[in-house]
């Protein structure tokens, strides 16, 4: 199996919790991944802080944190985007599942391998674990 083949496997598993609306099985598939991030900084004194922020870009309805699945991938997409983001620091790192969900605001989506023929986006709603019974309990007392 190819590296491709891996990786078309692996959204497959993505897609279809996707599409079940299965936000713990998307919560797993997440945490059990390694993601590159892509950060841009105007000048070298953002890079000096020693923090570093993952791209966002804004759909119609939500900002969306982009993923990538191999540092491959985002330099591939980097390259593409290279017109728009000149003069601009890039900087390329990876994290795991937790880190990439763990300080992620509820209102952000996260968009995985933009450009591609694999690319997945996945709503913010899908991100939240959301406790059912709070749900419930909202519903009750708007009544």
């Amino acid at each position: 199996m190819t590296n491709s083949d891996d990786e078309t496997s692996r959204f497959s598993v993505l897609a279809e919790a996707m599409s079940e609306g299965d936000k713990q099985a998307i919560d797993r598939w997440i945490r059990n991944e390694q993601f590159t991030l892509v950060a841009l900084a105007e000048d070298a004194e953002s890079e000096e802080e020693g923090v570093l922020s993952a791209l966002v870009v804004e759909t119609e309805e939500f900002p969306a944190v982009v993923a990538f699945m191999s540092s491959e991938d985002a330099q591939r997409f980097v390259d593409s985007i290279a017109d728009q983001i000149e003069g601009e620091t890039v900087n390329l790192f990876e994290v795991d599942g937790d880190a990439l969900l763990q300080p992620m605001s509820e209102d952000f989506g996260l968009l995985i391998n933009p450009e591609s023929d694999d690319a997945i986006m996945i709503e913010p709603s899908l991100l939240r674990q959301d406790d059912e019974s709070e749900d419930l309990d909202d519903e009750e007392s708007d009544a």
